[in-house]
């Protein structure tokens, strides 16, 4: 690992006003993480991909943040939206906030527990043995996601995600969960086995994680329709279902073996390349492209049985445990 200090202007990208702000930490690497090198010669070499952008990201571990950095709750930071200072070195990739992340997961696991059949969640966790590097691999690995077939860069060009001019929330939720699926290939790829469907769980936690945790402390749903998205997939696959266990629903999982999960994590890869990838390459008009995605999440939401489903779990009164 080697110390960085950055310290300028920054922005989020939800909003406009710069701050001061400062990051000093280490940059995070060692056996098990993937890099830029490993990512973008995947990348290169994916039929879907188009020759537009690569993966320019790295992890570090940060020790202090001031300004927007320690205000805001964004864990990925972007090189293009801060200016350094005349006396500060440039940022010159996005930034993962690993520690964060990590902290971020420890608050909610309370959420995440109440919402699965205990021995499902035990076996979980069980799987999540490097929780640092699989959320380091696990933003390097999405990131790439957003760049095969339609990529999300062209996207934002075109104005796909704001057709009229207003901001369509449904195909920024569903390109984020296509940008999932994606992942869910190149981990299989580049990582070793129990490396690699620890993203898988660890994303899956995270997407059903934050929505019950906003659904109970701020009566919203941070991540949109992404968890539902991912749960609907899942259980047309045979892995999730719903059951009642001493009055309270929550979701099985039928099956942690590390081979079942990696056959599992290629099938949601085939599901994006046939229903998302391929479909979005099949014209090249953007409003096209929109209004095809547009048709796939509503098909999604008029499968009833499925939203109820989810909602049994998601929207029950909260636990002891998590009121604590």
């Amino acid at each position: 690992m080697s110390h960085f200090s950055l310290h300028g202007q920054y922005r989020v990208q939800s909003r406009r006003d710069y701050a001061t702000s400062a990051l000093e930490g280490e940059w995070y690497v060692g056996p098990g993480v993937l890099g830029n090198a490993g990512i973008n010669e995947a990348l290169r070499a994916h039929p879907f991909w188009t020759g537009q952008v690569q993966v320019a990201l790295r992890p570090a571990l940060i020790s202090q943040r001031f300004g927007k950095f320690a205000s805001e709750p964004d864990i990925l930071y972007k090189h293009d939206l801060f200016i350094p200072a005349p006396d500060s070195d440039a940022m010159l990739e996005n930034i993962v906030d690993v520690l964060k992340s990590w902290q971020n997961w420890i608050q909610r696991k309370k959420f995440v527990q109440t919402l699965f059949c205990a021995e499902d969640y035990q076996h979980a966790m069980g799987h999540l043995s490097d929780l640092q590097t699989t959320i380091a691999n696990e933003y390097i690995v999405h990131e790439a996601g957003h760049f095969i077939a339609y990529d999300v860069f062209t996207k934002q060009n075109d104005g796909y995600f704001a057709p009229g001019g207003k901001t369509l929330w449904p195909l920024i939720y569903l390109e984020e969960f296509r940008a999932d699926l994606n992942a869910f290939g190149f981990a299989v790829k580049l990582l070793a086995p129990e490396q690699a469907v620890q993203i898988f769980l660890y994303n899956l936690l995270l997407r059903f994680g934050v929505h019950r945790q906003g659904i109970l402390t701020l009566h919203s749903a941070p991540y949109g329709l992404i968890p539902y998205l991912l749960f609907c997939l899942l259980n047309e696959l045979g892995f999730i279902a719903v059951i009642n266990v001493h009055g309270r629903y929550c979701f099985r999982l039928s099956n942690l073996h590390t081979t079942t999960l990696l056959g599992l994590m290629q099938d949601c890869a085939h599901h994006a390349k046939v229903q998302l990838n391929t479909a979005e390459m099949a014209t090249t008009r953007s409003w096209e492209r929109a209004l095809a995605a547009a048709s796939y999440v509503r098909n999604r939401l008029e499968q009833y049985e499925k939203t109820r489903q989810f909602a049994l779990v998601m929207n029950q009164p909260a636990t002891g445990k998590e009121q604590a």
